[in-house]
């Protein structure tokens, strides 16, 4: 678990700490403990596991008094002991980590807790490149929908793919051949009619991109009366600001690229005793 991750956060630390950390250098042979300290109020935490596991690669002993998903104030989260330069040249990437990660955490908690109804909200594929999983995990852990990990993961048709494969049917027909039976087929439309296309031609999830809130319910409305068991999902535009515009019976998920891309890092340190 973590595996690709942790390799990328240990190729970070070492890359910083270069041929070695000047500052810390004296300090190689001492033992550490410290304390991570919580800094805001009513945060989701997420980050937890996979700082344990990068603690471990580094020989740090932690103990963390929470875990990921749990909603926390300010304050004591963990505490840690090893050895003193590997504990500080492995701290501002640790604390980066937890920053980010609570970060969405508690921005999509907030979100998903306004959401009266069975609609869903979910990530998108706006995520950091190496760092996607994690950001996602994030989403996760605030009580949102990852939507796909990968492009493996699912069949996606975007309005790139409908033009070169020369339009909605084509591209549908194309795709299939492909598609096992685990794997759902999605397509991406921008009116109504397309949608009405996409339908008639077996997909399993038509995403209505940059559509109004109004005219979304609305398509929506008519695929499930004909359609029932397609997934119906919006996009495009949408925002912490309007997103709740779109809470309909007939929506099952709203997917927000601004859960991922406009975040407000919650605030970390590491204190050493």
């Amino acid at each position: 678990m973590f595996k690709y991750e942790i390799e990328l956060l240990k190729d970070w630390i070492e890359r910083d700490n270069s041929f070695f950390d000047i500052a810390s250098y004296e300090l190689r042979d001492k033992e550490a403990s410290g304390i991570i300290i919580l800094k805001n109020s009513e945060v989701v935490l997420s980050g937890i596991e996979i700082i344990k596991r990068l603690f471990e690669e580094y020989n740090i002993d932690y103990n963390f008094k929470f875990n990921d998903g749990e909603k926390v104030d300010k304050g004591i989260i963990g505490e840690i002991k090893g050895n003193a330069y590997n504990v500080l040249i492995v701290e501002r990437t640790m604390l980066n980590i937890l920053s980010m990660m609570s970060a969405i955490a508690t921005k999509t908690h907030n979100l998903v807790s306004k959401i009266d109804g069975k609609t869903r909200l979910a990530a998108t594929r706006k995520v950091f490149p190496g760092l996607g999983n994690l950001e996602k995990l994030a989403v996760l852990h605030g009580g949102g929908d990852t939507h796909r990990w990968n492009l493996s993961e699912s069949i996606m048709l975007k309005d790139n793919h409908i033009k070169m494969y020369g339009g909605i049917e084509n591209a549908i027909n194309t795709a299939r051949k492909y598609k096992s039976f685990t794997k759902k087929l999605e397509i991406e439309v921008e009116n109504e009619k397309d949608a009405i296309i996409a339908a008639k031609n077996g997909v399993d999830i038509i995403m209505l991109d940059n559509f109004s809130a109004e005219k979304a319910k609305e398509t929506a409305r008519k695929l499930k009366e004909n359609y029932p068991h397609i997934i119906i999902e919006v996009s495009g535009g949408i925002s912490e600001d309007n997103y709740l515009e779109y809470v309909d019976d007939n929506i099952d998920i709203i997917s927000m690229g601004k859960l991922t891309t406009e975040i407000k890092y919650i605030d970390f340190s590491l204190e050493m005793k």
